[in-house]
């Protein structure tokens, strides 16, 4: 019995291990740094998802617990980004276009006043829109593909939204 015990809690360990962090980085590999969102987003003419948010907040859980494990959600951002968070009470150094800061720092620094924010950044780094609040999946994926798309340059939402229906 003590064999079975031990071979099954290696077993679980190698999941917890191994396998875990396969399932928490589900959207194009999960998020990566600012510096490597900035680095990247040109080689992969995409843009960069900027989710600025705390631990503590409610609708920012919501936000990563419901909506960014939708299908829709991870299928945009695969399409379109590159996703990056900016937790609004950290400590960790970020490189923002050669400015070393704090991302709390980052966050006061994009004048972010809610959270959760979704910055939309172009593949250069420049902010390209924001909008702040929760939103549900259907309409952030929609807002997602809007954004990434470049429809935005030619239309309002509501168009584009109407259109796709």
């Amino acid at each position: 019995m003590n064999l079975y015990k031990s071979v099954l809690i290696v077993t679980l360990l190698i999941i917890t291990i191994f396998v875990r962090p396969l399932y928490a980085q589900d959207v194009q590999d999960g998020p990566v740094s600012l510096e490597e969102a900035l680095k990247r987003a040109p080689q992969e003419d995409k843009k960069i998802l900027l989710d600025v948010y705390a631990s503590w907040c409610p609708y920012c859980q919501r936000m990563h617990s419901d909506v960014y494990t939708d299908n829709a959600v991870k299928e945009a951002i695969s399409d379109y980004y590159l996703w990056v968070q900016i937790n609004v009470e950290s400590d960790e150094i970020v490189n923002y276009q050669g400015n070393e800061m704090t991302e709390s720092e980052f966050a006061r620094a994009l004048d972010n006043k809610n959270i959760p924010t979704t910055y939309f950044m172009n593949d250069e780094g420049a902010i390209i829109g924001v909008q702040p609040g929760y939103l549900d999946a259907d309409v952030f994926s929609n807002l997602l593909n809007f954004i990434g798309s470049d429809a935005f340059l030619s239309q309002s939402f509501d168009e584009y939204v109407n259109g796709a229906e």
